[in-house]
Formats: structure tokens, C-alpha cells, sequence
């Protein structure tokens, strides 16, 4: 009698020779069950190993496929051409003015007014937007939409920002030549102005009331803000030591404070409208400050020194030349 085994062909043996093959044909079913458990082993570890380096291609390959992004904040704007993505930006908030090309792009709205109907319906894949902007955050990421969360607070924040969204976007090489820039630009300035002797109290006017006679509904930079972090860079201090990070000064209080210079920022459109001399003629009717009483009140005029973004260097050479002539 004949018997199949494992391929093999054998004529039908005595009880002692079937109990030999049946220990043979054991040890061959065990060996066969530890090399499928060391195959499925391998691989299990293979896939647990390898989340990590597929999700890094993954990200890749996403990076470059984000064809349809906007950008929520003026500043946002400005580093998506720097890092030459203008032609995936497919909108932009209202006040967005730099570069010119930027002000052609669909408008979402502003800050507070965004047209929530808009944004969506130029279906955008990748939305970018400030921290304070959580909530819309979440509710894009429920709607599927891919965001990108940056922090524009201060310097550090503002050049963390260009490699996130550099590395969001595949654009890290740009990003990193970007921040190597503006790293040497602010080196060089404050390097300058290390350890200086005697350091002036600066009062920095961020906005207020141009059509008054008088500077009037005065907000200045407080305990949050670049503009501060700049002061300090070129050797000088914030007239302002309190807790509120961008305070409404009164009158009195403002006297109270009487900063040794006066740095007042105004936008591109009231420095046409009005003109320096008549600017100046507004702060002269404080006559009981320092800074009015010396002429060391300087107007510094355009958008960029107002946007905490990228181009802050050129606020910080403004501010070193306005407190050391």
C-alpha cells in the first residue's frame, strides 16, 4: 500500500517504521509552523518600523501636491512669495498690499470680517493662518481641509514660521537661505548696539487718532509685540514697563511716561494724506515732553513697519537709526 506524504511516495511500513515517519513528519509540521511565525514576525516588525519613513514620503508627496492655498494674514502672504509659492495662492485677506501682485488675488475678507462662504468656495487644500485664529482652524480641519498654524507674537515666532511653512509646502531649502538672511540682517544691527552705555526710553505709537489736533486715542507697543523685542535690540528700552500688551494711553498717562524719543508708525496711505510736517505739528502740542521739547519725535511711515512679518529687519534699521543718529 502506498501513502502520499509531504510529496514524497512510500510503501505502507510497520507500526515502528509509521511511528518513526510520524515523528519526522512532526518535526517537519513544527519547523514549518516556526518559519511562517518567523515570516509574520518580520513582517509585523517591518510594519511597525516603518509608520515613521513612509509618513515622512507621505508628507512629501503631499507637500508638492498643495495646489490651492490661502493665506489669512498680510504677513502670511508676504512669506509665500518669498518662498516662491505665488502661483498655488489662491486667496488672501483684505488688507494684503505687498507685493502688489498680492492685491489681484480673490479677497476672503478681513480678520475679524472673514467670508467664511468664499474661502470655501474657492476650495482651497491648504489654508495658513495665525494662532489666534484656533477655532477656524478647527472647524477647517473638520471640513477636511488641510491648515497650517503659525505664530507671528514676536521675531523668533515670525522666522520659526517661514521654515514650518517652508517644510509644509516643500519649499525648506528656500526657507532656510530666507531665515539666514534675515538672521545676518538683525546680527548686524545689534551687534552694533550691544551693552550700550546709556539707554534711551522709547515710546513706540502704533496707532492712533491722525485726524485730531492732537495725538489722540494713542495705542502704543506694551508688554507683547515685535516692536519692543526691536527697542531693545538696538540698545534702547520701551518707555512702557506695564503688563498690557498694547496699551491706550490718556493724556496724563502719556505725560507720566515721557519718553526720552518718540517713534510714531503710520501707514502708507495717512503719510500721503497728511505729510510729515503736519504729523509733527500734532505731537508739538505736548509740550511737556522730553522727546517733543528735544525733536526727538520721528515719524516712521509704511505698511511693513506695522506687519509683524518677514521684512522686520527693515523696521530694526529704521528704529536704530531713529534712536542713534
Amino acid at each position: 500500500m502506498r501513502i502520499w506524504l509531504g510529496g514524497f511516495l512510500t510503501h505502507h511500513q510497520p507500526m515502528s517504521a509509521a511511528r518513526t515517519i510520524s515523528g519526522k513528519l512532526s518535526k517537519a509540521i513544527l519547523l514549518l509552523v516556526l518559519i511562517l511565525l518567523s515570516f509574520v514576525g518580520s513582517h509585523c516588525a517591518r510594519l511597525w518600523l516603518e509608520p515613521e519613513s513612509s509618513k515622512t514620503k507621505n508628507d512629501i508627496a503631499k507637500a508638492h501636491t498643495r495646489q490651492r492655498i490661502v493665506a489669512l494674514s498680510p504677513s502670511i502672504v508676504e512669506i509665500i512669495y518669498l518662498l516662491g509659492l505665488d502661483d498655488q495662492l489662491v486667496g488672501v485677506p483684505r488688507y494684503s498690499n505687498y507685493p502688489l501682485e498680492a492685491k489681484e488675488k480673490p479677497s476672503v475678507g478681513g480678520y475679524i470680517d472673514l467670508h467664511y462662504e468664499k474661502l470655501i468656495s474657492l476650495q482651497p487644500d491648504c489654508i495658513i493662518l495665525l494662532k489666534e485664529q484656533g477655532s477656524l482652524a478647527i472647524k477647517l480641519k473638520q471640513l477636511g481641509i488641510h491648515t497650517i498654524s503659525v505664530n507671528h507674537d514676536d521675531t523668533e515666532g515670525i522666522t520659526e514660521s517661514i521654515n514650518i511653512i517652508g517644510n509644509e509646502l516643500g519649499r525648506q531649502e528656500e526657507a532656510n537661505k530666507i531665515v539666514l538672511g534675515i538672521n545676518s540682517a538683525v546680527y548686524k544691527q545689534a551687534s552694533r548696539y550691544k551693552n550700550m552705555p546709556n539707554q534711551p526710553r522709547v515710546l513706540i505709537s502704533i496707532s492712533r487718532d491722525t485726524t485730531a489736533d492732537y495725538p489722540a486715542q494713542l495705542i502704543i507697543a506694551g508688554s507683547a509685540g515685535f516692536h519692543r523685542e526691536l527697542v531693545h535690540m538696538v540698545g534702547a528700552r520701551n518707555a512702557y514697563q506695564g503688563p498690557i500688551s498694547f496699551p491706550m494711553l490718556s493724556r496724563e498717562k502719556l505725560i507720566q511716561l515721557d519718553p526720552d524719543i518718540i517713534i510714531d508708525l503710520v501707514n502708507t496711505e495717512t503719510w500721503n494724506k497728511l505729510g510729515k510736517q503736519r504729523l509733527l505739528n500734532q505731537w508739538n502740542s505736548y509740550q511737556e515732553l522730553q522727546a517733543v521739547k528735544n525733536q526727538r519725535v520721528i515719524i516712521i511711515h509704511g505698511d511693513q513697519h506695522l506687519i509683524p512679518g518677514p521684512r522686520f529687519p527693515q523696521t530694526l534699521e529704521r528704529f536704530a537709526n531713529a534712536i542713534h543718529p
